[in-house]
């Protein structure tokens, strides 16, 4: 059994207690083979499915040829959140009647799935330009496609839009309470102001007194009144500045509001980190099962679970992976949620088992920290290819989350009666 609570700090980012103690030999993946007639994707399992309908298919295999020669270089980012921001603000997250996201709808068909004829002027600009136009319609007619589309890569222009749609938000519901929030003072200002530096150091965008430092900063603090019982957390200023690089400050303000309350992030942040040592006790059984050399290798090693994964789930893999690369899984986080990251997860562990088995705790530990990013720099589709893949069975998560919290009361009362 893995319990966690907050002790030190590593690049940052605050690190975990373990205590380990149990383990479980019910099965945590299947093959589509072994699938019986009980995992259900919308009762006992979650998997990706790709629609059915072959002209579907066909749009999104295209949307993949062209998402990959058509990525935008994030740098460029920087210099677009500027001009939008002067140009004005907008309280609305929706694209009707909002200038910022005008000039991004091609005036073309309604229709998301061109025809065949149209195949060859296919273009990812105006699929995304119909999709945002029309959302709401499609995503009632055909949310399947839809949330497909997004985690084949969302153009990089759009994810503005994009995020703000697949999340939820709210701007105009917030605007007031933000306004608000930055006339307040914050307890967690010093420690907000302390880690800020420490955010994206090496873009332009983050440099020290720039632009995006302030708004970083008033993000932070906003947050920080307007959930009291979480207040500010290291780690959670790269998911913010994460969002600072595609949208201005109160849109990301809106979007953060909405992955903490609804994507399992405020849970991983609380003070108690309950849900982070859940989530490491799963991934810790998950690897067990999937890749169990891995597992006795890291065991072996006294090499935990917390000390290269809880970065992945604080952060969503912004501090361990490519930018660009980060967005991509962010993409497919906003429809898929936390299960994206223990894809993820077991992704990388997948790839990486031959290096990692001929490592040491000190090879592994600086594996981690450095190639694990370096080896996908350049090559980012058989990440999501395996990860894609893999099946997670919701009934048997649902279990391991019950067996860790009835051991950590159990391990908990009797702390307590030795005192």
């Amino acid at each position: 059994m893995l319990f966690v609570e907050r002790n030190s700090q590593i690049n940052g980012l605050p690190t975990i207690t373990t205590i380990k103690n149990s383990a479980t030999s019910n099965s945590l993946f299947s093959s589509e083979s072994q699938f019986s007639s009980d995992n259900v994707l919308d009762d006992e399992s979650t998997s990706l499915d790709t629609p059915d309908d072959p002209e579907i298919k066909s749009v999104l295999n295209k949307m993949e040829e062209l998402n990959r020669t058509n990525e935008a270089d994030i740098r460029s980012v920087t210099s677009k959140i500027s001009s939008s921001s002067q140009a004005g603000r907008s309280s609305s997250p929706l694209p009707n009647g909002n200038n910022r996201y005008e000039e991004l709808l091609p005036p073309r068909s309604n229709s998301l799935q061109p025809t065949v004829e149209d195949d060859e002027d296919f273009d990812l600009w105006t699929i995304w330009g119909n999709l945002v136009k029309s959302w709401e319609l499609e995503w009632k007619r055909r949310p399947s496609c839809v949330k497909e589309l997004a985690r084949r890569g969302i153009p990089q222009h759009f994810r503005t839009i994009a995020w703000q749609l697949l999340s939820g938000a709210n701007v105009k519901l917030l605007h007031e309470n933000y306004s608000e929030y930055l006339r307040l003072s914050s307890p967690y200002e010093k420690a907000i102001s302390r880690d800020i530096p420490r955010t994206f150091p090496k873009l332009d965008f983050f440099k020290d007194e720039g632009k995006g430092q302030q708004s970083l900063f008033n993000v932070m603090k906003a947050y920080s009144l307007h959930d009291r019982e979480v207040g500010y957390c290291q780690g959670s200023s790269f998911i913010v500045g994460q969002l600072l690089l595609q949208m201005p400050e109160e849109e990301a303000f809106a979007v953060f509001v909405r992955l903490m309350e609804n994507y399992r992030l405020r849970e991983l942040y609380k003070p108690t980190m309950t849900e982070l040592g859940l989530c490491m006790f799963q991934l810790e059984m998950m690897v067990q099962e999937q890749i169990p050399d891995l597992y006795m290798h890291f065991n072996n090693m006294g090499f935990d679970t917390s000390m290269y994964a809880s970065s992945w789930f604080l952060t969503v893999f912004i501090t361990t992976l490519p930018l660009d690369l980060a967005n991509r899984i962010m993409d497919w986080f906003l429809v898929d949620g936390i299960d994206t990251i223990f894809r993820i997860a077991l992704s990388i562990l997948q790839q990486s088992r031959i290096d990692l088995l001929q490592l040491d705790m000190e090879g592994m530990l600086k594996y981690f920290q450095r190639e694990v990013r370096s080896r996908y720099e350049n090559d980012h589709e058989l990440l999501f290819t395996i990860a894609s893949r893999i099946h997670l069975n919701a009934k048997k998560m649902k279990k391991l989350e019950k067996e860790y919290l009835s051991k950590r009361t159990k391990d908990q009362e009797e702390a307590i009666e030795l005192r």
